[in-house]
């Protein structure tokens, strides 16, 4: 009776098919005010991925595998950084930076520069809008190369406490002309009815967005035109997409900046939506990858409010089950890449009032 005790008891568990994950940290930078964004790009072109982040008033790359840091730009393009984008812009084979830059989050009517930085920090302004907070590479058209999109937080001319209240933000798609150093950058505009957009990506050719009215996709017909579909119900303001039991995933945050983390899976629109957190303090950061290789990605959170944290999700046996990181970044921002060449991706966080940057690696 003892041993079917015992062997119920283990039936109980949730079972892990490679065991639990854990992570050694090594934190590259401690020294930073807010670190608004991380990223990465192999900006020397050596082969691996550096990374690239931005604080208040410095856009920096810390070259793999040492992490010498290396200050690009500072205290050139309007306090504060808010968003960045890796690409060659001019095709000179050298890499450059798409920056959002004069973040002012309450000021709707003026602020928010975009422009692209080249690798010796010189700046070339593209184009201003009120609250510009994010920005990200897309090929929207299918031409092959890619439109930076760029969404600011809010509406102009919307103010608090109803910031869903007057017009939309505009979701803006700006094309790199032939000599980008002389022309100016087309610009189309996706939509202007979602509010409080805080976060982007693509998925194909498509924009997803989350915003207080939902999860968004907007598509590009061929004859320029935009239409809007309705992929997640709710009002998140972060989100990311992964892949888990073949099926795709889309994570938020439940509400911006709020105490909730939800997962949507892949069905007849809109998809199926799973809280699985509600207990953290101003979500601000989530990132997809499949750390122990089984096929299924994991889901990292982190959160910048006190008690601040960084937290890994994880699919098991039809729950989700979360296990800590580390409690010592205010995580402002994510990213995942394979660092050290080895197949499997680390996680690097930025954070807000701790200031630092840190990057954690599957043990071994």
């Amino acid at each position: 009776m003892r041993i079917l005790r015992i062997a119920l008891c283990l039936l109980s568990l949730p079972l892990y098919a490679a065991g639990p994950i854990t992570f050694q940290s090594q934190e590259i930078a401690a020294d930073l005010k807010v670190v608004y964004a991380v990223t990465t790009a192999d900006v020397n072109r050596d082969g691996k991925q550096d990374v690239v982040a931005i604080s208040n008033n410095q856009l920096l790359w810390f070259e793999n595998p040492t992490w010498k840091r290396n200050v690009v730009m500072e205290r050139t393009s309007g306090a504060d950084n808010v968003a960045i984008a890796p690409l060659d812009i001019d095709k000179d084979t050298k890499l450059d930076f798409a920056l959002g830059a004069d973040w002012q989050s309450t000021n709707t009517a003026s602020g928010g520069s975009l422009q692209w930085v080249t690798q010796a920090g010189d700046v070339h302004s593209i184009a201003t809008e009120p609250t510009l907070h994010r920005i990200a590479w897309i090929d929207v058209d299918g031409d092959d190369q890619v439109e930076l999109v760029v969404v600011p937080l809010h509406g102009k001319g919307t103010s608090a406490p109803d910031w869903t209240k007057g017009a939309g933000a505009r979701i803006l798609v700006f094309k790199i002309p032939k000599d980008p150093l002389k022309e100016p950058w087309p610009m189309e505009v996706a939509d202007s009815s979602l509010h409080i957009v805080h976060n982007l990506t693509g998925v194909g050719r498509e924009i997803w967005v989350a915003s207080a009215e939902g999860v968004y996709a907007l598509k590009r017909a061929p004859d320029g035109q935009w239409s809007k579909r309705l992929i997640g119900e709710g009002a998140p303001g972060e989100i990311k997409v992964g892949y888990v039991n073949g099926k795709r995933h889309i994570a938020t945050v439940e509400p911006w900046h709020g105490a909730g983390v939800a997962v949507y899976q892949e069905a007849k629109e809109p998809w199926k939506k799973t809280v699985i957190e509600s207990g953290l303090n101003q979500a601000h950061a989530l990132a997809w990858a499949d750390f122990d290789r089984d096929g299924n990605d994991e889901l990292v959170v982190g959160w910048r409010g006190k008690p601040w944290g960084l937290a890994l999700y994880r699919p098991v046996d039809g729950k989700w089950v979360k296990t800590m990181i580390d409690d010592g970044v205010a995580v402002e921002d994510l990213a995942t890449a394979d660092l050290d060449g080895d197949g499997r991706r680390e996680i690097i966080a930025g954070g807000r009032t701790t200031n630092n940057i840190r990057i954690y690696s599957v043990g071994k």
